[in-house]
């Protein structure tokens, strides 16, 4: 176990001078930002698709709402919150706790605006809860300049992108169907190359080779 964890810190270093005070004050506010996140996704949701008032419109007319409804911008928030965690355990409990963050908040809007019906999914968010734990601790390793890191960064991108974009072999573009989603998309993708990036060579290694990898990925995702 000690020979595999050093290996691992090759890849990147453990804090070991972590300070259990600070520590689970950390999770507790990512704890609190999950609820705070939550609770927006769902009432920009509700008040896209329930507009009485102008500004209300206005989360419609911008399709915001669309942006909590798709993968790419909670893959974000739980990539954000594992890499800036201090070692992979606590990535893995800070994850889970976050999606458990989420599920409050959807939970708690109802209760405070009686007009805004329950989520019927919060089964699939406590499956992602659960994933999430394996996955942030692997996630955790993407946050370095190593070589194995870029190129795990480089994956991250490409599979991202070829989620979010009309891409694939020689073409990479947006779709007319739905530009402001893919703007959306764009923005997201841009902020995880940003979240990943440790350096400056990592940063453009990684973005260049997630561009490749989603170009091939493209027709398959």
């Amino acid at each position: 176990m000690n020979d595999i964890l050093l290996k691992l810190d090759k890849v990147r270093e453990r804090d070991k001078d972590v300070k259990i005070a600070g520590s689970v004050l950390a999770s507790i506010l990512i704890l609190v930002f999950g609820i705070v996140i939550g609770a927006i996704a769902l009432t920009i949701q509700h008040f896209a698709a329930n507009s009485t008032v102008w500004w209300q419109d206005i989360f419609k007319d911008v399709a915001v709402d669309q942006i909590f409804k798709h993968f790419p911008v909670w893959f974000m928030f739980g990539l954000g919150v594992a890499i800036n965690s201090s070692r992979p355990i606590k990535a893995a409990i800070n994850d889970f706790l976050f999606f458990i963050g989420v599920i409050a908040g959807y939970n708690l809007v109802p209760m405070i605006l009686k007009d805004v019906a329950k989520p019927d999914n919060m089964g699939t968010w406590f499956l992602i809860a659960i994933v999430s734990i394996p996955l942030a601790m692997i996630f955790w390793y993407a946050k370095s300049q190593s070589w194995p890191s870029i190129a795990f960064d480089a994956v991250i991108l490409g599979v991202l992108g070829a989620i979010c974009f009309d891409c694939g072999f020689l073409y990479f573009h947006f779709s007319d169907a739905d530009m402001i989603m893919d703007l959306y998309n764009a923005i997201i993708v841009a902020l995880v190359a940003v979240l990943l990036a440790s350096g400056v060579v990592q940063f453009v290694v990684s973005l260049a080779v997630g561009v490749l990898i989603a170009l091939l990925l493209g027709p398959v995702l």
